[in-house]
């Protein structure tokens, strides 16, 4: 990201046009609608042979961006401790130490994992643990899907800013993942595992919904909570159960995804993303076994 760039972006109402843009993608206008579709799926590259399609099409850029998958368009590794939420590049992953455990957000830039979840109880359950980080481009599938089998017991909505999170901007902007609005879901296995779904909202990415509170959408008008909370706790009253890979939330367009997992889910695997950083991952694959 040059500095021009930077400049504009930040000068940018990035919250109000990542809204605007929402409502414009959901908006149903006749053939100017299906052109730009049709462009943006043939300029990034979307393979729409692996998606369901509507018997009458997409009806708007909405319905392209959350598009759904055929249902044997990917296999759940059932051996693997861990599978893939998502489709993206997994850019980097680490251990999370004892004392003030940190993620990397680029390579010689690492922040606390307390300023990413804004919650230092939290964070501490977390310590021995490791994490990993899946960014999401335009052309990737956009729904999340449960790492693991067990139960959602909570759910934290960080409110934020919305800087892009492209490499640009993650070599430039200091704490990007930090300061961009967030919506964390914490699940717990059945024998003693918790995992993290951080999902990192960015620039026209402003809405991240979940299954489990059909109402919840980040960068919403009214918010799901108030933006003045440094975090908003929800708490299960009643058993949100997930298998592993089933579908749990969407992006409504791509971002990232911060994967944490305590030190319990950590002893029980032996291969941790092995060979796997810098690549392509997809919903499903193994990624601790």
């Amino acid at each position: 990201m040059n500095s021009i760039t930077y400049s504009f972006l930040k000068l940018l109402p990035k919250n109000a046009v990542s809204r605007a843009f929402g409502a414009f993608s959901r908006m149903e206008i006749p053939i100017i609608s299906r052109i730009l579709m049709y462009w943006f799926a043939k300029h990034y590259g979307i393979n729409l042979k692996e998606s369901e399609i509507p018997e009458k099409g997409f009806a708007n850029i909405h319905e392209l961006f959350t598009r759904k998958l055929k249902q044997d368009a990917r296999i759940i590794e059932d051996n693997a401790e861990v599978v893939c939420p998502v489709d993206g590049v997994l850019t980097a992953f680490g251990m999370l130490a004892n004392e003030c455990p940190e993620y990397m957000q680029a390579k010689g830039k690492f922040y606390s994992l307390e300023s990413l979840l804004r919650n230092k109880e939290l964070a501490q359950r977390f310590a021995g643990g490791i994490w990993a980080t899946i960014y999401l481009s335009p052309c990737n599938y956009h729904r999340i899907h449960s790492p693991v089998s067990g139960n959602v017991v909570a759910a934290y909505y960080c409110p934020g800013k919305l800087w892009p999170v492209n490499a640009g901007s993650v070599e430039r902007i200091e704490g990007l993942f930090s300061i961009n609005e967030r919506l964390i879901t914490q699940i717990g296995t059945y024998d003693g595992g918790e995992i993290l779904l951080v999902k990192i909202g960015a620039t026209n990415v402003g809405r991240i919904a979940v299954d489990y509170r059909k109402d919840w959408f980040t960068n919403s008008m009214p918010p799901l909570a108030s933006r003045k909370a440094l975090f908003t706790k929800w708490e299960a009253e009643q058993a949100h159960s997930y298998t592993k890979g089933q579908e749990i939330a969407r992006f409504e367009m791509g971002s990232t995804i911060i994967l944490v997992c305590n030190r319990t889910v950590l002893k029980r695997t032996n291969h941790l993303f092995d060979e796997l950083e810098g690549k392509e991952v997809i919903m499903g694959q193994g990624l601790m076994v």
